[in-house]
C-alpha cells in the first residue's frame, strides 16, 4: 500500500517532485512512492528498466557486458520465463540497443536511446498521472497541513 512511504512532517520535498521527472527520481522517497504508484497501476516495468539502466551506467566496466545482457533479456526480449515485463519500444530503438550490447565491449551509453524513449513516455504519461494521484497530493497536502498545524500550535499559550 502507498502509506508505507512516509515523508517527514513539514517536508517540502514532495512539492519539489512536481518540478521534473529528474527531481522525482533523485529523491529516494519520491522514486519509491512513484514505483509503488506504478505497481498499483501494473505499469512498473518502464521505471524498473529506467532504474536498471541507471545502475548499469554506474557499473564497473568489467561487469557491464553481463549486466547489459541481463537488462536486454529482462526488459527488451519477449521472454515468458522472465519475471519482468517487456518495455514498449519501437523496432529501430530495440535494434540499435541490441547492436550496442552485442559489441565486444558495451559502454555506459549502450542503452541511452532506449532509456530516453522510456523516460519520455513516463514523463508524458505515468508521471503526469502520479502528480494528480491521491498518493502524491496526499503527501503535498499533508505536509502543508502539518506546517499550518505547527505554526498555529506554536502561537498557543
Amino acid at each position: 500500500m502507498l502509506a508505507r512511504i512516509k515523508l517527514s512532517p513539514g517536508s517540502e520535498e514532495a512539492q519539489k517532485w512536481a518540478e521534473s521527472f529528474t527531481v522525482l527520481m533523485a529523491s529516494k522517497q519520491g522514486s519509491a512512492l512513484y514505483h509503488e504508484f506504478l505497481q498499483l497501476e501494473f505499469s512498473n516495468e518502464n521505471l524498473e528498466f529506467w532504474q536498471a539502466v541507471e545502475d548499469y551506467k554506474n557499473s564497473k566496466p568489467k561487469d557491464m557486458a553481463a549486466k547489459a545482457q541481463q537488462i536486454y533479456k529482462d526488459f527488451l526480449t519477449v521472454n515468458q520465463s522472465s519475471k519482468k515485463q517487456q518495455v514498449n519500444l519501437d523496432a529501430e530503438t530495440r535494434s540499435i540497443t541490441l547492436a550496442n550490447i552485442q559489441c565486444n565491449n558495451p559502454d555506459q551509453h549502450a542503452f541511452d536511446r532506449a532509456q530516453r524513449r522510456i523516460q519520455h513516455m513516463m514523463e508524458r504519461d505515468s508521471y503526469q498521472r502520479f502528480l494528480k494521484s491521491e498518493a502524491y497530493l496526499g503527501r503535498v497536502n499533508g505536509a502543508s497541513n502539518w506546517k499550518r498545524f505547527l505554526s498555529l500550535s506554536s502561537s498557543l499559550p
